[in-house]
């Protein structure tokens, strides 16, 4: 710590005043200062030499020589002997030479004690900084740790997320996803869809919504829009600012080497549209379509003792189980569904021709059962309502009689 004085004005008040009261106290005294061995006025160049650097003491040696010239002029001494007067010129060359290694020494330390008080300011803020830093990322992994030990995507809630998907039947992957991004994504106004051959027409699998905002069939663009891109990067799209009447969201479900299913929301979360929640929705979409993938598989097998030989029409104690399924879809779901009976008394062709034939006017998820009794089908039509049932029946009549050339 060194002594500093900002204000010159205290300076040369300090200066001033103390050769004043060494001159007073001289003259009222007789102290006769200057005939002294040891100069006190040396102290005095020594204080302010080293209390204010070379300015002091250039002026601490100015103020002594005034004092010294006017004590010489009050005994009567002629001021021209004091150039040639030795005495008088080792005088001043002492305190001349006591002036500026004093101030040289003062201005130097000071200077040097500068450095390193700006030095030490420098540190304290590092370390202030640093110890901000610290405090931040601390607060940071506690925050973090929270997250992560609250976050909706443990390893364990993903877990729990992997065994509701992984069904034995098609339909409750389905209905276990629409619930998954109820509850996880915080999704709403959703529905899945099943995508047609020609990517032009989606039809409703499961609905979570409003039937005007998730109608039963949607015509889509597969060229352009947010259905194109999602059908070209096979991932999650986000409706883009100009796309003002499409959904929010649209998330393919693949299997089988293809986009097969469409998952459409119109309102969530928005901090579920992050790269990470993205990332996530996809990781759950992918595992959704093998698990309907094997589902599907795993049906097939398990009825196969339910079908009619040779055919995928169901016996009708296993078409009566399908029908109670949706049934239970509509009682928890809303979803509609519908069914049609067609009598086939008096047909000449095989149910293998007459199944070729009827497929190509249905949809992949429509179901046909077969009445052996009665030689009566049956058609349930998942997603369908009854009022669009009857339209159905005239169109696959139509197709039947036009490429099989009978009237049923």
């Amino acid at each position: 710590m060194i002594y500093t004085q900002h204000r010159t004005s205290i300076k040369w008040i300090e200066m001033i005043v103390t050769i004043l009261l060494i001159g007073i106290l001289d003259y009222t005294f007789s102290l006769s200062l200057s005939d002294w061995a040891i100069d006190p006025l040396i102290f005095y160049i020594l204080l302010f030499s080293l209390r204010y650097g070379l300015l002091g003491a250039f002026v601490s040696f100015a103020l002594t020589s005034l004092y010294h010239f006017s004590f010489l002029l009050m005994e009567g001494s002629d001021l021209l002997l004091f150039l040639y007067d030795t005495n008088e010129l080792a005088w001043i060359l002492l305190h001349f030479f006591v002036a500026l290694s004093a101030g040289v020494f003062s201005t130097s330390y000071r200077e040097r004690y500068q450095s390193l008080h700006i030095r030490q300011e420098e540190v304290v803020d590092e370390n202030e900084q640093l110890k901000q830093t610290i405090q931040q990322l601390q607060e940071s992994q506690g925050e973090m740790r929270k997250r992560v030990l609250d976050s909706t995507y443990t390893l364990s809630k993903i877990y729990e997320i992997g065994l509701k998907l992984d069904q034995d039947a098609t339909d409750l992957v389905r209905d276990h996803l629409i619930g998954t991004f109820t509850r996880v994504f915080r999704a709403r106004q959703l529905a899945l869809y099943h995508v047609d051959a020609s990517r032009r027409t989606l039809r409703l699998h499961v609905r979570s919504g409003e039937v005007e905002r998730l109608p039963q069939t949607l015509f889509i663009d597969s060229e352009q829009g947010i259905f194109a891109r999602m059908f070209q990067s096979k991932k999650p799209t986000i409706r883009l600012a100009d796309e003002l009447d499409g959904p929010l969201l649209v998330a393919p479900i693949c299997y089988e080497g293809t986009v097969k299913e469409v998952l459409v929301v119109h309102e969530i979360d928005i901090l579920r549209l992050r790269s990470h929640e993205m990332n996530m929705m996809k990781l759950v979409l992918d595992w959704t379509g093998t698990r309907i993938e094997k589902a599907d598989a795993l049906e097939w097998m398990l009825v196969s003792d339910q079908l009619v030989d040779g055919t995928h029409m169901f016996r009708m104690e296993a078409f009566e189980q399908k029908v109670a399924q949706q049934v239970q879809r509509h009682e928890q779901y809303g979803q509609p569904y519908s069914t049609v009976t067609l009598p086939i008394e008096g047909v000449d062709l095989s149910l293998i021709e007459m199944e070729l034939i009827l497929r190509q006017s249905m949809r992949e998820i429509d179901v046909i059962g077969y009445d052996e009794e009665d030689r009566i089908l049956h058609f349930l039509l998942p997603g369908t309502p009854v009022e669009s049932a009857e339209r159905f029946k005239e169109r696959i009549e139509h197709v039947f009689y036009v490429k099989g050339g009978k009237r049923l």
